[in-house]
């Protein structure tokens, strides 16, 4: 097959900044067999880190430049786009990129469209409407966990034979051979026991509730520190908490961290307490380490550690789970228990679970869907 035989595809994405979607996203874009697909990127908003990878590889990417959810020229823009480049597919990732592209996409004349998603999303019915109001433009779901399709179905009102589901892929042996991190290099104890929260600090992930969880086990427990790696709006709450309760030093926000696999591989555990999941690449990603998880109750987590099989599932109790930690902390018997879990994860993650076989499947659907034209 040569260059002028390729299939056009378009790939749509609301930001480009790090993130589980985001870098999902980059895998699957950057893997695609180039003599079949001649990929193509739209960004709604502007610059972020990983077009730079995308780019590097040589496929284009085309900044939107959004200036916010009203934006009405967005998607005149995007539809001009789209009609100088005549894409036989688009799929897009995540809600305002699902909304847009689906519209310019029908203006622009692109005959076959696959929206992402991505969550249960759970924080705002509109956007629950806007996904069911625009499904005529839409030939295919992809969702990225067996909770979020079952969500589409009966709080979202997608019929179930236009949602599929395709998880993500996980970089193992990234995960599984990083160098544990020389903690003493971040400012902690070179033995010191971490408790690790990766993601967005936000109402999602809840990372106030993690330092709850913590909170009481810092005076007993002289090397138990907590980390959190990631960005947002609750992390100055976090450092003024952790100020007026005096575990300033027990208590760390590292921000944007390019070193995950490593702080993984020289955590204790990850905590990971969020309140609504689709499904949590940070769990996957753990277990590839062979970190041990304990993660809150909700669908997306149930998944992801398979209803309890690969991981702790707890209830968003603070009292109840200071003491669980504290017991595991406590007993080597238990740490090994939840080790052990890890240990399988893993095994069972790099039989199934590999980028390659994630972007096979989406390939086999495009496929399919080209097929029906």
């Amino acid at each position: 097959m040569t260059d002028s035989d390729t299939i056009p595809i378009g790939f749509a994405i609301t930001e480009l900044d790090p993130g589980g979607a985001e870098r999902a996203f980059t895998q699957l874009v950057t893997r695609l067999d180039r003599s079949v697909w001649t990929p193509t990127v739209y960004c709604l908003s502007g610059r972020g880190e990983l077009a730079e990878t995308i780019k590097a590889v040589g496929i284009p990417v085309h900044f939107l430049d959004a200036g916010g959810k009203w934006d009405l020229g967005l998607i005149g823009r995007f539809a001009s786009r789209l009609k100088k480049d005549r894409p036989q597919i688009l799929q897009t990732f995540l809600h305002h990129a699902n909304i847009a592209g689906r519209i310019a996409a029908w203006r622009a004349g692109v005959p076959t469209v696959i929206g992402g998603i991505r969550v249960s999303e759970e924080r705002d019915p509109m956007r629950l409407r806007m996904d069911r109001w625009t499904q005529n433009f839409v030939k295919m779901n992809v969702c990225v966990s067996p909770s979020v399709a079952e969500f589409s179905r009966d709080s979202g009102g997608i019929s179930s034979d236009k949602l599929r589901v395709i998880p993500n892929g996980v970089e193992i042996e990234r995960f599984s051979t990083a160098v544990p991190i020389d903690w003493k290099s971040l400012g902690l104890p070179s033995n010191a026991e971490v408790i690790l929260a990766v993601g967005r600090l936000d109402e999602q992930k809840r990372p106030l509730l993690a330092f709850q969880f913590c909170l009481p086990l810092f005076e007993d427990k002289p090397l138990l520190h907590l980390v959190f790696a990631g960005i947002g709006p609750d992390e100055e709450k976090i450092n003024e908490l952790a100020k007026q309760h005096h575990v300033s030093d027990k208590v760390h926000c590292l921000g944007t961290r390019g070193d995950v696999p490593e702080l993984m591989r020289g955590s204790k555990l990850l905590l990971h307490t969020s309140a609504w999941e689709g499904a949590p690449n940070v769990i996957l990603e753990a277990l590839a380490a062979g970190l041990p998880v304990i993660a809150t109750e909700n669908p997306g987590n149930r998944d992801a550690l398979r209803g309890g099989d690969w991981g702790l599932l707890i209830p968003d109790i603070p009292s109840e789970i200071t003491l669980f930690l504290d017991s595991i902390l406590k007993s080597e018997e238990a740490i090994t228990e939840l080790k052990e879990m890890a240990s399988r994860a893993q095994v069972a993650l790099q039989r199934d679970a590999t980028w390659e076989a994630t972007v096979s499947s989406y390939e086999n659907l495009y496929r399919e869907l080209l097929s029906q034209l």
